[in-house]
């Protein structure tokens, strides 16, 4: 029998939907702040790293080195942590997850400073990313619970608009506050500061799963016949969603490093993070406009938007506008981004087996992480020449134009 906390798609869709709700009535506030809050730490911590390696005498190569050691770890990582989620629930997973992600910050601080090796700090990088907790995946995967538990298939729409919105204010903040905490703190008290973020910030996010622990279905056995039957995890109809959302992360990445060669070229190093920061706030524009379209519209052509509104801000960055013309390039870019992201969950959502949404949500993740790796690496390597630093950047437009190719012709 399945269990009344996880009703089947055919259940879901059959119900009456009930009155339009907010999502604080919805989801409940300490939820809302206590996800928020418990994603700020992750969001922190790649910069963080950069700063507290290139900071402490040892290259800013390295430090680039140490960030795609925490990627790749994230990337493995990820996966993982979704399965687990599913299988035994969010609280001991983030629990040990967070455990796990503050050993290895903590082993970053200890290889560092008695100069143990190269090896051995990309070890403990590539942990601390694979013990992220992936509270955003979490989040998620609690409203589609909600939603399909209630029958309310416009909540989950808008809270994924929501949360998109919120990872881009995570990704404003962060970075932000990491660097001002080395800026200020000096390398080795800001990574004991970032230690104590994650502590009270995911332990927060614990805290509260530990009181809602109602919501998660229970493992139990399929009903023969449902559209889920065995709750395997079928990647063919996730194929289009996780190309947009490596997109997504590879627009992001080529963006963030084109910006940096150029304003470190024009000695105007301080406005790479406000020019940055555009693309965020565009993305989160557009995340939240897009909440309100519940069922309007396709799907598809909401994503082909998105991938030509990211073409075009690659292309008008190209161009090397100055600081103003930067700035609307990347709010296009960002417009598009999230439009693409936001997109792109909400399809993944409506095909996730009920048992298996943060597995998921977590290989979005894992395909965003792995883009912003990949446009990072591709801006750096043609950053010689400052304007084809931003092509990656308009390849990402176009795989968001073939993801929504794909969306179509993929059906449901």
């Amino acid at each position: 029998m399945t269990s009344q906390l996880a009703p089947t798609r055919a259940e879901s869709l059959t119900r009456a939907p009930a009155a339009r709700t907010s999502l604080p009535a919805a989801g409940g506030l300490p939820f809302l702040v206590t996800a928020l809050v418990g994603r700020i730490p992750s969001s922190m911590i790649q910069l963080g790293l950069l700063m507290f390696v290139a900071s402490s005498g040892l290259g800013v190569g390295l430090g680039g080195a140490t960030v795609a050691a925490l990627g790749i770890g994230t990337a493995v990582g990820a996966p993982l942590v979704g399965r687990s989620v599913d299988r035994w629930g969010p609280l001991p997973v983030v629990a040990v997850a967070t455990a796990v992600q503050v050993a290895g910050l903590l082993a970053v601080l200890a290889v560092t400073s008695r100069d143990v090796g190269t090896w051995a700090l990309l070890l403990c990088a590539a942990v601390v990313g694979a013990a992220n907790p992936q509270v955003g995946s979490i989040a998620r995967s609690r409203w589609s619970h909600l939603a399909r538990r209630d029958g309310r298939l416009d909540l989950v729409r808008r809270a994924l608009g929501y949360e998109v919105a919120a990872d881009e204010l995570g990704f404003v903040i962060g970075p932000v506050a990491a660097g001002l905490l080395v800026a200020l703190l000096g390398p080795v008290p800001a990574l004991w500061v970032l230690v104590g973020f994650a502590v009270v910030g995911q332990g927060a996010f614990a805290a509260y799963l530990w009181t809602d622990r109602a919501i998660w279905p229970r493992r139990t056995a399929p009903v023969a016949g449902t559209e889920h039957d065995g709750a395997r995890l079928d990647l063919r109809p996730l194929v289009a969603p996780m190309l947009a959302a490596l997109a997504v992360g590879a627009a992001f990445g080529s963006t963030q490093t084109g910006l940096t060669a150029v304003n470190a070229a024009r000695g105007t190093e301080e406005l790479t993070g406000v020019v940055y920061a555009c693309a965020g706030i565009g993305s989160a524009i557009a995340s939240l406009f897009l909440s309100r379209l519940v069922g309007r519209g396709s799907l598809a052509a909401r994503v082909a938007v998105g991938g030509v509104a990211v073409l075009v801000g690659a292309v008008g960055l190209a161009t090397l506008p100055g600081a103003w013309g930067a700035a609307a390039c990347a709010l296009v870019l960002g417009v598009g981004a999230g439009t693409l992201l936001v997109s792109g969950y909400a399809r993944a959502e409506r095909v996730a087996p009920p048992r298996l949404v943060a597995s998921t949500m977590s290989l979005l993740a894992t395909a965003l992480v792995l883009g912003l790796s990949a446009g990072a690496a591709a801006s750096g390597a043609l950053a010689g020449s400052l304007a084809h630093a931003f092509w990656p950047a308009a390849v990402a437009g176009l795989l968001g134009i073939c993801a929504a190719a794909g969306l179509r012709t993929g059906g449901r």
